[in-house]
């Protein structure tokens, strides 16, 4: 599993990389900039462990992912659970590793329920769906058949487990495939 740790308090980055590599066997890459991680092909992880302020600053880029994301809470303040999983960086270390260890179970469930197996073909269709393409409009952009284009949405169904226009809509905004499409 592939995590990438964003904070600019080194010690807390070290902390929490010790913790994953000595419980969960998981070696996070650290950054202490969010450039870094933009300079880094954001999109290889698996999840991501940041402050809040960093989602609501870069919240094109995380919010479609939000259900890889544990936030990182540094005051003592109420956490945001709403949001989903916290990590209060001031709670003794059994309550941080129960709560690790959640999230860290979470994204596996994620994992055996979310094919990574969209060919690049099947991808394209799914963003042109979600777009509110047509079967034939489609087809015309990618230079297909529309029977090529209903088969590509059986196997996208076959494979997602989702069969309306909608759902699959929301699929791909909040797995990222529509975070490199222009709004115009």
């Amino acid at each position: 599993m592939r995590i990438a740790v964003i904070s600019n308090h080194t010690l807390l980055n070290i902390g929490l990389k010790h913790l994953l590599q000595s419980y969960f066997d998981i070696s996070p890459a650290l950054y202490n900039r969010i450039e870094a991680l933009f300079n880094d092909n954001p999109e290889q992880f698996d999840a991501y462990i940041l402050t809040a302020d960093t989602l609501l600053a870069y919240s094109d880029f995380f919010l479609p992912r939000k259900s890889k994301i544990m936030l990182l809470v540094t005051q003592h303040e109420t956490p945001a659970e709403t949001f989903g999983p916290s990590l209060p960086v001031y709670e003794d270390e059994e309550a941080l590793l129960e709560r690790i260890e959640h999230f860290v179970e979470q994204l596996d469930r994620q994992a055996e329920h979310l094919p990574h197996d969209l060919s690049p073909r099947e991808t394209e269709v799914l963003k042109l769906v979600a777009q509110g393409f047509m079967n034939k409009e489609i087809a015309d952009q990618l230079n297909i058949s529309i029977n090529t284009v209903l088969s590509h949405r059986k196997n996208l169904t076959a494979k997602l487990g989702i069969k309306t226009v909608s759902g699959l809509s929301f699929y791909a905004m909040m797995n990222g495939y529509l975070s490199d499409i222009d709004n115009k």
